[in-house]
């Protein structure tokens, strides 16, 4: 276990010197050895494979260094959603994100998951006009994070490119492919970033892929529904692991869009793939599933989950599914 340390904290060298390469594959010498490394706000640490991070040591962030002596700092909030982010259910759940914030308040946009698109802003741009619209009391000033890959000029690990997103109260990221998602932002300085605005206060929102790829696991939506590869999961971000949270997430869980002759429920995929998906799941996986023009809010001080929106969500643990409406909350005991 010594020499696992050393290899971490040597990986953790690598990465601060943005040696990307080299530290992850320091990383893969660490998972064959049957160990994962969590990255949270608190640090990089090890788990066993297959096993759930339950009390782990909790270390000191350079983001609690420098908050001290002005202050403790209340978490953030955390919106899933399952469509609508530009729709006035959308702006709804915006407001309520932003709500305890002073005007003008700062956000930024993140196209990573749109990263490989011919116009990764086209859908950010949108986006950006109905929140300049939709929140016009909040006198928002909204940023383009131009971080749309993990090298290069335009990288998840380029410092300058994401400097923006440390003097922002709230940041947003949605559209694009789950799978490039969590390819671009594993390991990450903005991944990195994410968690230590969210300890600091700041909102932070997930739609569409970058809502998928935040889970324990992520669906490869057009892998299946556009290419036809049979049903598979792949690993995800699992950024809610660090609060020992468990669970996989499907937007569009009613979606309607086939009509009668097409079911693309269960975010395009159809009753019938995702009852072969849930099979596929290690066991103690939940699965957490949110209507359209829905959203799940993550209350980390009272550690509780909110349904806003038109519809809810339905909560999957082993063959068991429980459905939860606009209003109603739940412990985060649940999604453990």
């Amino acid at each position: 276990m010594d020499d696992l340390q050393k290899l971490l904290e040597q990986r953790e060298k690598l990465r601060k010197e943005k040696k990307f390469e080299q530290a992850d594959q320091i990383r893969k010498i660490i998972e064959d050895g049957g160990y994962e490394i969590i990255d949270d706000a608190f640090g990089p640490r090890l788990i066993k494979k297959n096993s759930a991070p339950t009390n782990p040591i909790r270390r000191t962030s350079p983001t609690e260094i420098r908050l001290r002596g002005v202050g403790k700092k209340t978490m953030g909030k955390v919106a899933l959603f399952g469509s609508g982010e530009m729709s006035p259910t959308g702006r709804r759940v915006h407001e309520y994100l932003i709500k305890n914030f002073a005007p003008p308040v700062k956000i930024a946009l993140l196209p990573t998951p749109a990263g490989f698109e011919d116009n990764p802003r086209a859908w950010y741009q949108k986006l950006q006009k109905t929140l300049e619209v939709g929140l016009q009391p909040f006198q928002p000033q909204i940023i383009y994070i131009n971080a749309l890959r993990n090298t290069g000029e335009k990288s998840t690990n380029e410092e300058t490119v994401l400097k923006e997103l440390n003097y922002v109260n709230y940041i947003h990221t949605g559209a694009g492919s789950p799978s490039y998602a969590v390819w671009h932002l594993k390991n990450s300085l903005a991944y990195q970033i994410l968690c230590d605005r969210l300890s600091e206060g700041v909102a932070l929102s997930f739609a569409s892929a970058a809502a998928i790829a935040m889970g324990k696991f992520s669906l490869p939506v057009y892998e299946i529904y556009k290419v036809g590869h049979d049903p598979f999961w792949q690993e995800g971000l699992n950024f809610f692991g660090q609060w020992d949270l468990n669970f996989s997430v499907i937007p569009h869980w009613n979606n309607k869009e086939g009509g009668t002759e097409i079911d693309t429920s269960y975010c395009y995929l159809g009753k019938k793939r995702f009852s072969l998906l849930k099979k596929l799941l290690p066991e103690r996986t939940n699965i957490l599933c949110i209507a359209e023009q829905t959203a799940c809010i993550f209350d980390f001080a009272n550690q509780q989950v909110e349904i806003m929106g038109n519809g809810g969500a339905c909560l999957i643990k082993k063959d068991q599914e429980e459905i939860f409406y606009t209003g109603q909350k739940f412990n985060f005991n649940y999604l453990k």
